[in-house]
Order: C-alpha cells, then structure tokens, then sequence
C-alpha cells in the first residue's frame, strides 16, 4: 500500500494520515468479483463524503462549550481523520461514476439533508445522531478487521486498502462524538432515540442506492447475485447479522465506545498497511 503522503498529529491519540489512493480501473465488483455483494458498500460510500461532513459540522459546531483540552485535541484529529475519509470515497465515487455507476444523485442528496440537519436541529440532537451513526461504523470496522474470510473476499487491493484503512479510523476515534455529547449535557436518551432512528432509517436509505447501482450495473435482475448477497450478509454466518449484538449494546446504559477491546486487530491492521 502507499504509504500515507502526510501524517499530523498535535497531541490526540491518534493521528490524521492523508492519503492519495490511485483508483485508476478499480474493480467495481471488488467483492468476491460479484455485483451485488459488492453495490452494498457502494451504496454506502454515496453517501460518506456528506455523511462525513456532516459529522464534523456536528462535533466542531459543539467545540465552544468543551472546556477538556484533551477532548478539544481528539476533536481537531476526529475533523482531520473524517475530512481524509470524506476525500478519498469522493475520489472513488469518481471513477466508479467513470465506469457507469454514478453515485452523484445521492451524494446531493445527502448535501441537501446534511444543510437541513444543520439549520433545524440543536447541536446535541446532531451530536446524538452523530454518535448512533459513528457506532454503525466502528461496530463495522470492528467486525471487518476481525474477519478473515470477509478480508480474503475483497479482489481489489486498492479497495481492500481504502475499506481497511476507513476502518481502522473509525475504530480510532471510534468514542469522540460520544464524549463530546456527553461533555456538552447530552442525555442517555437522546441517544438512544437518535440510534433508534438511525436504525429503522439505515436499512432502506442503503437499499435505494444499491438499487440504483445495480440498475446502473445492468445487474438489477441478477437473482444469483442477490442471493449471493443475501446469504453472505444476512445468512447464518451472515457478516451484517454478526453485528446486531454489538449495535445493541449502544443502548446499555453504561456503555461507552471504548469497551471494545480492539488492540490486537489493530495492531495487525497497523502493520497489513504500514500506518503508524
């Protein structure tokens, strides 16, 4: 993998690495070289660069009322890390659209909500849907970077590297929104109805996009490749049914992000991508 072209860090646990990937004639079924097993994940990343965004207008909206001058550092690296995400997907959304999966309708739309998000809701109640999202995304990543077999799947290696590079991220700053909620007077419950909100929207917002994709694809009609992606995400060893225990645990009352114990795969993560 290319190694990062810069690497900031001013005193937050972890650092921001600015990457450049080439996605120069990526493999847009990078996963087990099947369609829809693989639009999933770009359904997904339509909608991360103003998902991203929206992210940091949330937490940076709230700095003024965090007095913890190590919560403020791990905010500034959170903005930094969200922003190089946000960059790179926007790239890969570019040669995906280069190819004919054009992804850009979702991305406006996702600038369109983000704005609206913004003007009408407080900054705890953006905070709150901050952290439900955050936790879909460290509970993946975790999940991720724990399997294996879901690692061998990924074809591309330079979409092998964006997805585990995101994800070893989202595992860093896997608790900021969090405590930055919880620092400004943010309450259990909000979270929790933030996260239930979250998790009746997710499934539908992911599946509209992917269908767009597969249209695009011409592979909307392709019954075997549905199936193949029904039962490699949703089946027994389904990998998106795995993680529903962990996205539960969001609503214990004692939960904070950090009790996931993530040492070791990323310390293999760390080195399968020669990141610091």
């Amino acid at each position: 993998m290319r190694a990062p072209v810069s690497i900031h860090q001013k005193g937050s646990s972890f650092p921001v690495r600015r990457m450049d990937f080439d996605f120069s004639n990526i493999n847009r079924h990078f996963v087990n070289n099947d369609p829809a097993s693989s639009h999933v994940w770009t359904a997904f990343q339509a909608y991360f660069p103003e998902g991203e965004q929206f992210f940091v207008d949330s937490v940076r909206d709230a700095k003024k009322w965090v007095k913890d001058e190590t919560l403020l550092r791990e905010i500034s690296a959170f903005i930094g890390q969200e922003a190089m995400h946000g960059k790179e997907h926007l790239e890969a959304n570019a040669e995906l659209k280069r190819q004919g999966i054009n992804v850009n309708g979702w991305d406006a739309r996702t600038r369109w909500a983000r704005k609206r998000l913004n003007s009408l809701l407080s900054v705890k109640a953006r905070l709150a849907g901050t952290t439900a999202v955050e936790h879909y995304t460290a509970v993946m990543a975790e999940h991720l970077m724990k399997s294996e077999s879901f690692h061998q799947m990924i074809v591309d290696p330079t979409i092998k590297n964006l997805i585990y590079w995101h994800a070893m991220e989202e595992s860093e700053h896997r608790a900021v929104a969090f405590d930055t909620h919880k620092a400004v007077g943010g309450t259990y419950a909000q979270r929790a109805i933030a996260m239930t909100i979250v998790s009746i929207g997710i499934g539908p917002v992911v599946l509209a996009a992917m269908l767009s994709c597969m249209k695009q694809d011409g592979e909307l009609y392709n019954m075997k490749s549905w199936l193949k992606f029904t039962d490699l995400y949703f089946g027994r060893k389904g990998v998106f049914r795995k993680m529903i225990p962990d996205l539960l645990k969001f609503y214990k009352p004692g939960f904070h992000p950090m009790q996931a114990n993530m040492d070791a795969p990323m310390k293999l993560w760390k080195e399968r991508l020669s990141l610091v």
